[in-house]
């Protein structure tokens, strides 16, 4: 039992409090009153103890661009856990770029500033051993995590091209130092080893809190190239996978179609049936976004059709956004061949338009779409995604065999 949590809370409950803004002041009773039901922040921060906060700080974008955690949540969370006595360090591991930068351009270096608190950078490795892992006993994460007696998770909701959505269970792959996580990328090409790797980070380092900044969500091709949606929201939980499952009810995303949920159901890793997490604090329902633009993913059509690997494995290649530059918005930075896991990447500006991008190699991770800071990459639909969309054929075919399953009971 962790110290101030009410005795009969279910450890998977998630407390919701609707917010119109990113006024300070405003965000910081707000995220009072929603850490309240849990116990506060003293059920997690012990006087004396050093804190880790991990906010999303994926590169040096600005806060209209809704693609980092709002300094005014990250500002809150650090005012609750001094107040309960905790020494507070700050720190993340952007895909592209210092942290230092990425710090500074979207606001969270003022605030650390303000408050006392500490920047940490993740670059310097250390490794952790965790025998309940599924992909990795051993994980390479950053040195940072020995100088942190509490980890809390302080992600934004956003889209993602590649794992649906980043939440508060993806927020830890940043924990990762820098390259390390290109090679993952090249090494679990496959989204559902990627999630059961993210999940290993997270047993791992077992955060014992997230606080989900959905006050401006990102919708479209997210992480960095979608669009900022209102949603007015602070969702907290000591369960990741309950405030994910959570956060995919209020904008209309089928949690089975989440990489991460997928994996967390799999592995016993969390609640992610939404009739076993109980919520507090105001109702989710009102908050739902109808028209919320999610991210369409690949179903993997073996659960449901035993066709051939070679053919699943062209139907797949077929299926898969390919990246495109966007000739009026690339500068020719270069940052997308730099990110790209494969080597030589699979990228690159430079070249020809008919050559920039090699689809035979392309692992479709778009760490290339993810590090643009202009844009300029686009995803691609293919002509068999655009005859044939998949969720619409997958949920087809799992109707079709449920009423032949249900046929053959009778």
């Amino acid at each position: 039992m962790d110290r101030g949590q009410p005795k009969d809370l279910n450890p998977s409950t998630v407390s919701i409090k609707s917010v119109p803004d990113y006024a300070p002041d405003r965000i910081i009773e707000a995220m009072r009153a929603c850490l309240e039901p849990l116990g506060g922040m003293r059920a997690f921060v012990s006087p004396g103890q050093r804190v880790l906060l991990k906010p999303n700080i994926i590169s040096a974008l600005g806060v209209d661009r809704a693609a980092t955690t709002h300094p005014s949540v990250v500002r809150a969370a650090i005012l609750l856990a001094q107040e309960a006595g905790g020494r507070v360090l700050v720190g993340d591991s952007p895909g592209m770029g210092t942290l230092a930068r990425a710090a500074q351009v979207c606001g969270i270096s003022a605030v650390i500033t303000e408050t006392g608190a500490t920047l940490v950078d993740f670059s310097e490795p250390h490794e952790f051993e965790q025998q309940a892992n599924t992909v990795a006993k051993k994980l390479i994460l950053t040195k940072a995590l020995m100088d942190a007696d509490v980890v809390i998770s302080l992600p934004k909701l956003k889209t993602h091209s590649q794992m649906t959505i980043t939440g508060a269970l993806k927020n830890q792959y940043g924990l990762i130092p820098g390259a390390l996580k290109g090679q993952w990328h090249f090494r679990l090409q496959k989204q559902e080893w990627l999630a059961a790797l993210i999940l290993d980070v997270n047993r791992t380092v077992h955060p014992v809190l997230a606080i989900m900044d959905a006050v401006i969500a990102m919708e479209g091709p997210g992480p960095v190239s979608g669009t900022p949606r209102f949603v007015g929201a602070l969702l907290a939980g000591r369960d990741l996978a309950s405030v994910d499952t959570i956060a995919c009810q209020i904008i209309g995303l089928q949690p089975s179609r989440v990489p991460m949920l997928a994996a967390a159901r799999k592995y016993s890793f969390g609640e992610t049936d939404l009739a076993s997490i109980p919520t507090v604090g105001d109702d989710w329902r009102p908050l739902k976004v109808p028209d919320f633009k999610n991210v369409e993913q690949t179903v993997d059509l073996l659960r449901l059709i035993p066709l051939p690997q070679t053919m699943l494995h062209w139907i797949r290649r077929q299926w898969m956004a390919r990246p495109r530059i966007l000739a009026d918005r690339c500068i020719r930075c270069g940052i997308c061949a730099k990110g790209c896991p494969v080597s030589p990447p699979a990228i690159q500006p430079s070249l020809a338009p008919a050559r920039q991008v090699d689809d035979d190699r392309c692992i479709g991770c778009y760490c290339c779409h993810e590090f643009c800071p202009h844009k300029a990459i686009e995803l691609s639909r293919s002509w068999l995604t655009r005859c044939m969309p998949l969720t619409a054929m997958a949920d087809g075919v799992g109707r079709i065999l449920g009423s032949l399953s249900g046929r053959k009971k009778k």
